[in-house]
C-alpha cells in the first residue's frame, strides 16, 4: 500500500498527518474539499482514502456515498463524533474502520498507521463462511469484512454450507442458530464430528439471547455468540480476533509438529548432518592432497635435476673414455661409485616423498622437530634455489602422540605458502624463521603480512590470495581441520613487523587423546 488520499479540510490536522505518513514512505495526496477529493479520483488510483466526515462541499453519509461512486478504494473515515448511531451507518457503507479525531492527534495518527500494517501485511486473504439463511444478513456482512480484505463465501442452508465446509478450506465460520433445513446446534455438532474442522473458530448469530442458549451453544463447539441485531463495531472486532487466534493457533500448531519431529528425528538429523560434513571434509581433504601432489611433483623434478645432470656426465666421461681406451679400473670404479651414490639420493628422495603421501590411520609419538626435518628434507632444494634464509631455533622439545604425516603436510603448507609469498611480492631478502618450543612450532615469514580486510577469511574453504597462481583455497582451511579436529591442537595466525606469524600447538601428553 502505497499512494494514500488525505481529504481533511483542516490544514494542519492535513499537513501533520501527510507528516507523518510520509516518514513511512507513503506517497501521500492531499485534498481539502470534496471538490479536489473528486478532481483527484479521477485523475490518480490510490490504495487508501482517509476521509473527513465534514467538509465545506460534503459531509456525513451522502459525502461517502459521493466518494464511492467515484472509487472502490477503501476508506478510512475521520470523525470527531462518537455518535453509536452515526458508527453503524457508516459500517453499513462499507468503510474499512472510522478513526476517532481525539485531542493527541499522533495517536489517531497513530491508529491509522496500524490499519494500513493490517492490510499490508496480509499476504493471503483470510476465508470466511457464513451460514444464514437471511440474504440481507449475509450481504451486510460482505459489505462490512470485505473491505478488511477477508473472503466471503455465503451458504443459506445448513447442508450446502456443510457442502462447502468439505469442499473448500476456511478460516472462520459465521453460522446462524435458526436455519430452514437443521437447528444450528445439530451443524455445530456435525462440524466438530469432523477432525478436520475440529479447530476451525465459530461464531453463532441468533436472534434470541438467554443464559441457557449461549451456555449450550458454547457447549456444543461454538467459540463465540451474537444477538440479532449487533454492533458491526463489535461484530469487527469479534472476527478479527478470531482469524487472528485461528491463524496463531495454527502456525503454533505447525511449529510443535516440526519440533517434535526434530525431538523424534533428533539422533538421525545429527548423524545424518555430521556424515554430510565428513563427506565434504573428505572431498576437500582429496582435493588439497590433489593439489599438494602437483606440488610435489614440481619438488621431485627440481631435486632430481641436478643428479641426473651429474649422472647423465658421468655417462659421458664413461663413453669417451672408453673410446678412446683410456677407461682403466680405478676410473670405472670412481664413476660406477659417483652413479651409485647418485642413485642412492633419487631412491631416497623417491621414499621421502612416498612416506609423505601414505595414509596414517594409527597415532605416534613424535614431536616438532622431527616433523619439521622431515618438511625440510622435502623442501630445502628449492629453499636455496631461491635463496631464502632460514633460521631454526629449538627449544625444550617435548614429545606428544599425534598423526605425524598430517602434521608434515600442514608444516609443509605453511612453508610452500611463504615461498609463494615472496615470488607474488618479489621480495628482495626473503626469510624464513621456525621456532620450536616444547610441543608448538612458529613459522615466521617477511612477506608484509595479511591484509587486515581478509583476516578473518584465511582459514575459509576455497578462500585463496595467491596470485597468478591456481590457488584452490583448501590449504589454510584443511590445515586447520587436521591441526584443530585431528590432531586436538590450535592453528592460529598473527600479522608480525613486516610479516606473518603462523603458530601450531599441540597437547604435549602421549596417552591417546581420542579415547577421552
Amino acid at each position: 500500500m502505497k499512494n494514500i488520499l488525505i481529504i481533511e479540510d483542516s490544514k494542519i490536522i492535513n499537513n501533520v498527518i501527510k507528516r507523518e505518513l510520509s516518514k513511512f514512505e507513503f506517497k501521500v495526496n492531499q485534498a481539502f474539499t470534496y471538490s479536489q477529493a473528486k478532481n483527484a479520483l479521477e485523475s490518480e488510483k490510490f490504495n487508501l482514502i482517509i476521509l473527513d466526515l465534514h467538509l465545506p462541499d460534503g459531509e456525513g453519509s451522502e459525502l461517502i456515498a459521493n466518494i464511492q461512486s467515484l472509487t472502490k478504494t477503501k476508506v478510512v473515515v475521520l470523525t470527531s463524533s462518537q455518535d453509536e448511531d452515526l458508527r453503524d451507518e457508516l459500517f453499513q457503507y462499507g468503510i474499512l474502520d472510522y478513526i476517532i479525531k481525539d485531542k493527541n492527534l499522533l495517536y489517531s495518527i497513530a491508529e491509522i498507521i496500524k490499519i494500513i500494517n493490517n492490510l499490508t501485511i496480509k499476504e493471503d486473504k483470510e476465508k470466511i463462511l457464513i451460514i444464514d439463511d437471511s440474504k440481507f444478513i449475509c450481504k451486510q456482512v460482505k459489505t462490512i469484512l470485505e473491505p478488511r480484505n477477508y473472503i466471503l463465501t455465503s451458504a443459506y442452508t445448513a447442508d450446502r454450507g456443510l457442502e462447502k465446509l468439505r469442499s473448500d478450506s476456511f478460516d472462520l465460520i459465521i453460522l446462524d442458530m435458526e436455519l430452514p433445513d437443521m437447528h444450528g446446534i445439530k451443524v455445530l455438532e456435525y462440524i466438530r464430528q469432523d477432525l478436520r474442522f475440529l479447530n476451525i473458530p465459530i461464531i453463532v448469530l441468533s436472534g434470541t439471547s438467554t443464559p441457557e442458549i449461549i451456555r449450550t451453544v458454547l457447549k456444543n463447539g461454538a467459540n463465540d455468540f451474537l444477538k440479532k441485531p449487533f454492533v458491526f463495531e463489535e461484530f469487527i472486532l469479534k472476527v478479527d480476533l478470531w482469524i487472528d487466534y485461528f491463524k496463531k493457533d495454527r502456525e503454533l500448531s505447525e511449529k510443535t509438529f516440526k519440533l517434535q519431529f526434530m525431538n523424534d528425528n533428533l539422533e538421525k538429523l545429527v548423524y545424518e548432518e555430521v556424515e554430510k560434513n565428513r563427506r565434504k571434509d573428505k572431498l576437500m581433504f582429496a582435493q588439497s592432497r590433489h593439489a599438494q601432489m602437483g606440488e610435489m611433483i614440481s619438488m621431485i623434478a627440481h631435486q632430481w635435476r641436478q643428479p641426473l645432470n651429474s649422472i647423465g656426465a658421468a655417462i659421458a666421461v664413461i663413453d669417451v673414455r672408453v673410446k678412446r681406451g683410456m677407461l682403466d679400473i680405478e676410473t670405472s670404479k670412481s664413476i660406477t661409485t659417483k652413479i651409485q651414490h647418485y642413485i642412492e639420493y633419487l631412491s631416497s628422495t623417491i621414499d621421502d616423498f612416498r612416506d609423505f603421501f601414505k595414509p596414517q590411520k594409527t597415532k605416534r609419538v613424535t614431536d616438532f622437530e622431527m616433523i619439521f626435518n622431515k618438511v625440510l628434507s622435502l623442501i630445502k632444494s628449492s629453499i636455496n634455489d631461491k635463496k631464502i634464509k632460514l633460521n631454526i631455533s629449538t627449544k625444550d622439545v617435548e614429545q606428544f602422540l599425534s598423526y605425524e604425516n598430517e602434521l608434515v603436510q600442514v608444516v609443509l603448507n605453511l612453508l610452500k605458502n611463504a615461498e609463494d609469498v615472496f615470488d607474488d611480492k618479489d621480495i628482495k631478502d626473503p626469510e624464513i624463521s621456525v621456532e620450536i618450543n616444547k610441543s608448538s612450532i612458529s613459522i615466521s615469514d617477511n612477506g608484509g603480512g595479511i591484509d587486515e580486510k581478509i583476516k578473518d577469511k584465511i582459514f575459509n574453504p576455497y578462500f585463496s590470495t595467491k596470485n597468478q597462481k591456481d590457488g584452490t583455497g583448501l590449504g589454510l582451511y584443511m590445515s586447520k581441520v587436521i591441526v584443530e579436529e585431528h590432531c586436538y591442537g590450535k592453528l592460529e595466525f598473527e600479522n608480525i613487523d613486516g610479516g606473518t606469524k603462523f603458530i601450531i600447538s599441540l597437547p604435549n601428553d602421549t596417552k591417546d587423546l581420542s579415547d577421552e
